[in-house]
C-alpha cells in the first residue's frame, strides 16, 4: 500500500541526515529515504532502462562495458534511464544508491523527458571522478544519444577513450546545485537545439493536461504563453466572422454555442492579458508564482481556443451538409422507398413465427411494422420540408438542417422496427441464452459503479447515478418478465448495460488519475519536506548566520506544503501544482542557506569561503555535522572527507551527489 502525505507525518519521519548539498561534504548521518517513485525502479542490473531508450543490443554492449569497467577501476557503476524524477533528480540517485550499501558505488541517474542528469557516489568515490562520469555523458544525452552517453560514462570509468565521445566544449563550472555538482554552461548550439525540442514537445501538450505542463522549463513556458495569446487573439477576431455568417445561414438559435464560445475566449483573454501584464511589469519576482501564471495562461487561453475552433469546425461542417443537401435528399428518398417495401415482408414473418412460437415471446416485436409505417410517415414530411427549403435563397435555408436530420432519424428507427421482425426469431434464440449472464453482468457492474462513487475522484456522478438507476429498473424488468418477454427484457437490459458500460469507464479513468495524482502528491511533497526540514533545522540551531531570504523561501515552502495537505483529496491537481512549488521553494531557501554559510565562512575567516584551501570548509563542515547529527557539537562526522580543493574543486572531496540539465 503507498504511503499518504500529511505535513506532520513528514516531518516525524525526515531524518536529521536530510543532505543540503554543500560541495564535498556529505554529511554521513542516518536518513528516512522518501517515498519516491525512485522506489518503484530497482538495480536489478548496473543498467536500467525505464525509458525504453535503449535497443537490446545497445542494452547487452553497455552492460559489458560496465562489468569490464568495474573490474579495471573497482567501482561499480549504475546507470539509470527514467522518463521523469519524481522532484529533484539528484535526490533520485542518492536514493537509488542506498539499494547497493557499498561504498565503492556511482549512480548514474538521467531523467531522459526532462532532460536532466544526477549521480550520486559511495565514500570512497572522488567527487571530481563521479563529475567527470557525469560530463562524460552529458553531451551525447543533449544529442538523444543514450546509448552513447551510457557508453561514455562506462569507458570513463575503465579508463579508456570512448568511441562514441565528443570533445567537451563547454564551460567550467559556473555555479553550485547540490552535494559536489556543478551547473554547466552548454554551448550556444546546444542550448538553442535543447530549447527548441522543449518547444517543439511542449506544443503537443493538450493544454488541461496541467501536470506535464507543469514539467516544462519557465522560458519554454513563456513562449508558449506569447503563442496561446497571440492565437487566442486572433481565433476571437475569426470568431466574429463566422458568428456574422453563420447568423445570417442558420438564425440565433442554432449560433448559440458558437456566441457562447466567442465571449468565453473574450473573457479568457482579458484575464489572460491581465495576468500576462503582472508578469511583464515586475509585480510577480519568485518563479514560482511566475510558473504559475504562465500555465494559467496557456491552460485557459488554449482550452478556449480549442472550444472556439471546435465550434467554428461545427459550423463549416454544417455548412458542407447545406452544399450536400440536393443529393441528401434525394438518397433519404430513396432509402424510404426500400422501407416501404420491406413492411409487407415484416408483417409475413411476423404471422409465420406465432405459429412456432408462443405468441407472448413476441409481444415486443408484435406492433413493429404499424410503428415501422408511422416512421416512414414522418419521414416523408420532414423531407417534403427540405424540398421546400431547398427552393429558398441561400441566407433563408436555415431549417433545412434540422429537416434533414429529422427525416433521417425517422428512417432509422423504421428500418430498426423492421430488422428486429426480421430476426425475431434468432433474436429470441439469443435472449433466451445470454439473458441471465447479462443480469449477473449488469449486477456486478452496479456494484462496482457504488464502489466508484466512494471515491475521491471528480466523476460525473450525476451521469453515473443515472446509468445505475436504469440499469436498476432494466434489471428489476429482466428479473420479473425475463420467462414472458425475453426480447423486450433483453433488448432494454442491454441497452441499459451499454449506457452504464460508458459512464464506468468514465468513472474507472477518472479514479485512476485522481489515484495516480494523489501518489504524485505523496512523493513530491514527501521529497520537498525533506529538503525543508534540513533547511528549518539549520535556521533554529544556527539563528545568526541564517538570513531573511532563506527565512521568507523556507516560510513559503511550508505554506506551500500545508496547502498541498490540505487540497491532497480535496484537489489532487492543485495539491501537486503545491507541492511542486514547494519543492522549488525547498530547493531555493536551500541554496540561499549555503550562501548565508558562505558568506559567514567569508567574514570569519581568511581563507575566502569555500573556494580557499579549506577553513571555510571546516567551518561549514562543524556547522553541518552539529546540525544533522542532531546534537549541539560537532559529533555529525563527515561523509566528505575534507578536500585539498574545496568546494567540489580540485578532486579532494568523496562521495556526494549532483545534478544537472542537459
Amino acid at each position: 500500500m503507498k504511503p499518504t502525505f500529511s505535513t506532520t507525518r513528514f516531518l516525524a519521519i525526515l531524518a536529521a541526515g536530510a543532505v543540503l548539498g554543500f560541495g564535498s561534504f556529505l554529511i554521513d548521518a542516518p536518513s528516512a529515504p522518501a517515498a519516491t517513485a525512485t522506489s518503484e525502479v530497482q538495480l536489478t542490473s548496473q543498467l536500467v532502462d525505464e525509458s525504453g531508450v535503449l535497443s537490446e543490443q545497445e542494452k547487452a554492449d553497455i552492460t559489458a562495458s560496465l562489468k569490464e569497467a568495474t573490474k579495471e577501476s573497482g567501482k561499480k557503476l549504475y546507470v539509470v534511464f527514467v522518463p521523469t524524477a519524481p522532484g529533484d533528480i539528484k535526490a533520485m540517485a542518492e536514493q537509488l544508491r542506498e539499494q547497493d550499501g557499498t561504498d565503492n558505488v556511482i549512480v548514474l541517474a538521467v531523467a531522459t523527458e526532462t532532460q536532466q542528469i544526477g549521480y550520486a557516489a559511495g565514500d570512497k568515490v572522488k567527487t571530481s571522478e563521479a563529475e567527470k562520469l557525469q560530463d562524460a555523458a552529458r553531451d551525447h544525452f543533449a544529442d538523444d544519444d543514450w546509448a552513447g552517453g551510457a557508453q561514455a560514462a562506462a569507458d570513463k570509468l575503465a579508463g579508456k577513450t570512448s568511441t562514441a565521445s565528443k570533445v567537451w566544449m563547454g564551460a567550467g563550472a559556473v555555479g553550485v546545485v547540490g552535494a559536489g555538482a556543478g551547473a554547466f554552461a552548454w554551448s550556444r548550439r546546444n542550448r538553442k537545439k535543447t530549447h527548441a525540442q522543449q518547444l517543439e514537445t511542449a506544443r503537443e501538450i493538450d493544454p488541461g493536461n496541467i501536470d506535464d505542463l507543469y514539467k516544462q522549463p519557465t522560458e519554454v513556458l513563456r513562449e508558449l504563453a506569447d503563442e496561446e495569446l497571440h492565437s487566442t487573439d486572433e481565433s476571437i477576431r475569426k470568431g466574429d466572422e463566422e458568428l456574422a455568417v453563420a447568423r445570417g445561414e442558420f438564425g440565433e438559435e442554432r449560433t448559440r454555442d458558437l456566441a457562447k464560445a466567442l465571449q468565453h475566449s473574450r473573457s479568457t483573454l482579458n484575464k489572460a492579458y491581465s495576468m500576462n501584464e503582472r508578469l511583464r511589469s515586475g509585480l510577480v519576482t519568485t518563479e514560482p508564482e511566475q510558473r504559475d501564471l504562465l500555465i494559467e495562461i496557456v491552460s485557459t487561453c488554449g482550452q478556449a481556443d480549442d472550444n472556439l475552433d471546435g465550434q467554428a469546425a461545427r459550423f463549416a461542417e454544417l455548412r458542407q451538409k447545406l452544399m450536400d443537401a440536393p443529393q441528401l435528399v434525394e438518397k433519404l428518398r430513396q432509402t424510404s422507398i426500400s422501407l416501404h417495401n420491406r413492411i409487407p415482408n415484416a408483417r409475413e414473418i411476423l404471422s409465420d413465427a406465432i405459429t412456432r412460437v408462443d405468441p407472448a415471446l413476441l409481444e415486443s416485436v408484435r406492433d413493429n411494422p404499424d410503428v415501422a409505417e408511422d416512421e416512414l410517415a414522418e419521414a416523408e414530411k420532414a423531407l417534403d420540408s427540405a424540398r421546400g427549403l431547398l427552393d429558398k435563397p441561400a441566407g433563408q435555408q436555415g431549417g433545412l438542417i434540422d429537416a434533414l436530420g429529422a427525416a433521417r432519424m425517422a428512417l432509422q428507427q423504421a428500418d430498426s422496427q423492421l430488422l428486429a421482425v426480421e430476426r425475431a426469431e434468432e433474436h429470441l434464440r439469443s435472449a433466451q441464452s445470454n439473458l441471465p449472464a447479462l443480469i449477473t453482468e449488469v449486477e456486478e457492474e452496479i456494484a462496482e459503479a457504488g464502489e466508484l462513487d466512494k471515491s475521491g475522484a471528480d466523476l460525473d456522478r450525476a451521469a453515473l447515478h443515472k446509468a445505475v438507476e436504469q440499469a436498476r429498473e432494466a434489471l428489476e424488468k429482466a428479473r420479473e418478465e425475463g420467462s414472458a418477454d425475453p426480447l423486450g427484457s433483453y433488448s432494454q437490459l442491454l441497452e441499459a448495460d451499454g449506457v452504464l458500460d460508458i459512464q464506468l469507464d468514465e468513472a474507472r479513468g477518472k479514479a485512476s488519475d485522481f489515484a495516480r495524482t494523489v501518489d504524485m502528491v505523496d512523493r513530491t511533497a514527501m521529497d520537498a519536506a525533506q529538503r525543508l526540514e534540513a533547511v528549518e533545522d539549520l535556521i533554529r540551531n544556527r539563528r545568526r548566520i541564517i538570513g531573511v531570504d532563506t527565512r521568507t523561501a523556507a516560510q513559503a515552502a511550508r505554506a506551500a506544503l500545508d496547502e498541498a495537505a490540505q487540497l491532497r483529496t480535496e484537489d489532487p491537481k492543485r495539491a501537486l501544482r503545491a507541492a511542486q512549488r514547494a519543492s522549488q521553494l525547498a530547493q531555493q531557501a536551500s541554496a540561499q542557506a549555503r550562501k548565508d554559510i558562505d558568506d559567514f565562512n567569508r567574514r570569519n575567516s581568511g581563507y575566502g569561503g569555500f573556494g580557499g584551501s579549506g577553513g571555510g570548509n571546516f567551518v561549514t563542515g562543524m556547522v553541518l555535522g552539529s546540525l544533522l547529527s542532531g546534537n549541539g557539537g560537532f559529533g555529525g562526522g563527515f561523509g566528505g572527507g575534507f578536500g585539498g580543493g574545496g568546494f567540489g574543486g580540485g578532486g579532494g572531496g568523496f562521495g556526494g551527489s549532483g545534478s544537472s540539465s542537459f
